[in-house]
């Protein structure tokens, strides 16, 4: 039989008119009504349980901080004379006493621990403590003097999206609580590689996509300057910390400004370096998330951030220094190392700039 076109007005008075047209619009009702409703009974369930394992999460890694807290307390404090000295040091001089022995990398990591601890209790920066850098840091002792790397003994504070093993990288979201990643980002092996200790992970906004610092998992991230404004996102958790003097070095990432905006705001330095210079892969909702294909438009770039251009010198110098070992590890990486006659080129620098858009 041939199909035939159905006028819309005879449809409609099908429908109306006769017995099966009224029977089959009850039963199309009847299913959008059930849909409906089904479908808000499962975001309801959905929204409970997401609600059971973001307080689950936040009531662990506040036992977690309570440990840590505990195990760091010298006679009912956190913050001792010896630890003030050491988070108070210059990048540099703090590098050259723990390659010489003069400082110990256990005690230089206690003691930012515990700064960090204590900053955090006012502005909610840190998502976890790494409690594997204990261990990192003893081991660290063993290492001669002759072969200690660039960042011996220093302890690097993470943005929440690097990947670390063992721990949770959400950007903000549930559905990636309970995921642990099964190995460190090539970022975050390299800095180990360097001597580095990564100790804690740091707060982001939901998504990474806002320039304030705040998602449902870990809560809101405060400016240290002034408790009741945000220290900029989406690397804001890393410069809130950074600004309170709880991290002396540390890494993000920036698309937009996710680095620049919040060391403006939190009186930190951040270095958005050029695509391709290190290491893309390796963190969530970044370039290397995906697969293995060079995409098209702007890039999203791993950086560091620190108290002073003195620490973001020292972050990518030790990187670039092998950058030929960072394109073997990443193909996106350009092989082109520090060039310290261009850092430092014997002449006043000239600044561009535009007066009007």
């Amino acid at each position: 039989m041939a199909l035939q076109a159905v006028p819309l007005n005879s449809l409609r008075c099908w429908v109306q008119n006769s017995p099966h047209g009224r029977q089959m619009s009850k039963g199309a009702l009847a299913v959008l009504v059930t849909s409906f409703i089904v479908r808000r009974i499962y975001q309801n369930v959905k929204k409970r349980r997401n609600k059971k394992k973001m307080q689950k999460k936040r009531d662990e890694l506040a036992a977690r901080k309570k440990n840590l807290e505990e195990r760091l307390f010298i006679n009912g404090s956190l913050m001792t004379p010896e630890r003030e000295a050491i988070v108070t040091k210059d990048i540099k001089i703090l590098l050259e006493e723990l390659r010489s022995g003069k400082l110990n990398p256990l005690d230089v990591l206690e003691a930012f621990q515990a700064k960090a601890l204590l900053a955090d209790k006012d502005i909610n920066a840190v998502c976890d403590f790494i409690t594997e850098a204990t261990a990192w840091s003893k081991a660290l002792g063993d290492i001669p003097e002759e072969e200690r790397g660039p960042l011996f003994g220093l302890p690097i504070s993470v943005k929440e999206c690097f990947y670390v093993k063992g721990y949770d990288c959400t950007i903000g979201l549930a559905q990636f609580i309970g995921k642990p990643a099964q190995e460190d980002s090539v970022f975050v092996q390299a800095l180990k590689d360097l001597h580095a200790i990564p100790f804690c992970l740091t707060n982001i906004p939901q998504t990474m996509v806002s320039y304030s610092c705040s998602n449902p998992v870990y809560g809101n991230t405060a400016n240290p300057h002034d408790l009741t404004r945000t220290p900029g996102g989406s690397s804001g958790g890393e410069a809130a910390l950074i600004g309170a003097g709880g991290s002396i070095l540390g890494i993000g990432s920036d698309v937009g400004g996710s680095l620049r905006i919040p060391a403006h705001f939190s009186g930190v330095c951040g270095l958005k370096p050029s695509s391709g210079r290190i290491y893309e892969s390796g963190r969530r909702g970044a370039q290397g998330s995906g697969g293995l294909t060079l995409r098209t438009g702007l890039y999203s770039v791993a950086g560091f951030m620190s108290s002073s251009v003195a620490g973001l010198e020292v972050g990518m110098k030790a990187l670039l220094q092998e950058s030929s070992k960072m394109a073997s590890l990443d193909w996106r990486v350009a092989p082109v190392n520090w060039n310290e006659g261009k850092f430092k080129p014997g002449r006043k620098l000239k600044i561009g700039y535009y007066l009007d858009d």
